[in-house]
This record gives structure tokens, sequence and C-alpha cells, in this order.
């Protein structure tokens, strides 16, 4: 009989669960059949393993597949300036430094914040052109998986890892490409 879900507990936001890495811990702790390791040394190691598979993932091209949780990839998507409404995509990303040397020489009189005061400035977005046109994101592939609950979950790379596609992207002599 399964237990019950005590820690996924549904909410008014999207996604309320309350699931900590001392959770993970706690879990082990339960389930070990030999003797256990101290917190410290645990969280050094799951660290010091997420963080070889990451990078990995990144500077490889890499797919890691997790048993039952489906699949963590870099993904390739092109850049798209409009939808079908001819909206602008969310996408896209403002060149700021670009952008307020544009309204500097537009508004030359006017000081930075009454600038910013102005309704409906033009502003000036990354083309990617380095990346023809692309943008990357970490993609979790859960398409095909048979995971209770798995609305509930998101994945989310720390920040680190979305610079680290950049820095693999921009460099001229790049050897590793990503797919869609």
């Amino acid at each position: 009989m399964q237990k019950n879900n005590t820690y996924l507990i549904r909410g008014k936001g999207k996604h309320t669960g309350s699931v900590k890495k001392d959770a993970f811990f706690a879990f082990y702790k339960d389930c070990a059949k030999e003797p256990i390791v101290d917190k410290k040394i645990y969280n050094a190691f799951t660290k010091d393993l997420l963080e070889k598979f990451s990078n990995a993932i990144v500077t490889e091209a890499l797919e890691l597949k997790i048993n039952k949780v489906g699949k963590l990839r870099i993904k390739s998507n092109p850049l798209k300036f409009f939808n079908k409404k001819g909206e602008k995509y969310k996408s896209l990303k403002v060149n700021w430094e670009i952008t307020w040397a544009n309204w500097h020489k537009k508004y030359p009189d006017l000081t930075r914040q009454e600038i910013t005061e102005i309704p409906d400035k033009p502003l000036v977005y990354h083309e990617n052109e380095h990346s023809s046109q692309e943008f990357y994101s970490h993609y979790w592939d859960n398409i095909t998986v048979a995971l209770r609950y798995k609305t509930f979950y998101n994945f989310k790379a720390s920040r680190q890892y979305s610079r680290l596609i950049a820095e693999v992207v921009k460099n001229p002599n790049r050897k590793v490409f990503y797919y869609g």
C-alpha cells in the first residue's frame, strides 16, 4: 500500500510542492540498508555528483536519463520575433546597452529618470547572431514518463549552468551543438 502524499500539497499557485533538499537525506536515511553516512558527507557527495552531471550535459551535449523521471538535456529553440497575431514573443531579450544608447541619442536633453517615464519607447532586442538566431535552455523531457504527479514538478537549472551554456555557444571554435 502506498503512503499518503504528505509533502506534495496543492495550493493556489502553479507549483506549490514543498520538497526540499533535506527530504532526500531523510528518504536516504529511512531506506539505507548499509551504515548511514552523516548529512555533511551526503550533501557534499550529491553536490559533487550533480555538478559533474550538469557540466557534462552542458559541455559535452549529453542527455542524462534518470530512471522513471525522464531526461535532462539542453534544447535548441529557434528565435522567433513575432507570433501569428503579430505580438512580440516573450523569449526576446532586450539589449539594454544599445537601447539606452539609442534613447540618449533620441532624447538628448532628458535625464535617465525622465527617459524611464516616457511610455512606449522603442526597444532594441538581441538577435543572437553568434548562435544562428537560436536560444538554448535546459529541458526536462518527461512526456513519455509514467511518473505520478509529474505536473507538480518543474526543473529549473541554476544560473551558473545557464551562463555555462552561453560561454559554450559564444565560443568561436565551438565543438558542441544542441538539437531542438
